[in-house]
């Protein structure tokens, strides 16, 4: 039910019922573009990156949806955006194909970051990258998360209670358990109470 939640709150799947508040409104119902114009970014487990098309074509497809004028939370421009993943300004005429895996997930989050955003959600940003991607995205996210809000679905969890200031459990689509990452990164036998691991 993860991914299934992130997909419903950008509007690729309709709820089956209640709501999805965001910035005070309900946005459940409301069209993938509609929602991406409040400022929400996301990044689909697998990239979804387009396929022929130049990283800098990919970045553009970004801003299409999206005011770029800060109005609907920070403006991330090329530059901005460039600033946080140097190694795609080399690569910036290069089809997203033609990248390993972890310039290709650079490129998807920089697409989800293009024009306003203030919300990105993140499916499975850290899977079958090898451990130094791994490690440089970590990074980058965690400079991220100070100018923008982030959901992270992932498997790996050290990886993700270190970048975490809260977490959300969930099993079968249920939150079973919501609270503080720093207690479950730290203390072990509460991480086997709360999460069974």
């Amino acid at each position: 039910g993860k991914s299934t939640l992130l997909k419903a709150l950008t509007g690729l799947l309709k709820p089956a019922s209640g709501a999805i508040r965001y910035n005070g409104k309900d946005i459940a119902g409301l069209s993938a573009p509609d929602i991406a114009r409040l400022g929400i970014g996301y990044v689909p487990q697998g990239r979804g990156l387009f396929a022929g098309m130049t990283v800098a074509e990919n970045l553009s497809l970004g801003r299409l949806a999206r005011k770029t004028d800060s109005s609907n939370g920070i403006a991330w421009s090329e530059e901005k955006i460039l600033h946080y993943f140097p190694r795609l300004k080399e690569r910036l005429h290069t089809p997203a194909d033609f990248l390993s895996g972890g310039e290709q997930q650079m490129v998807a989050v920089a697409r989800a970051l293009s024009g306003n955003v203030r919300l990105l959600l993140l499916d499975e940003p850290f899977e079958g990258l090898a451990p130094a991607v791994v490690q440089e995205l970590f990074t980058v996210f965690d400079q991220l998360r100070r100018e923008v809000s982030i959901v992270i679905v992932e498997h790996n969890l050290d990886l993700v209670l270190a970048l975490a200031d809260r977490v959300f459990a969930l099993e079968r689509g249920a939150v079973f358990h919501t609270g503080p990452a720093e207690p479950l990164l730290t203390d072990l036998t509460y991480r086997k109470q709360i999460l069974w691991l």
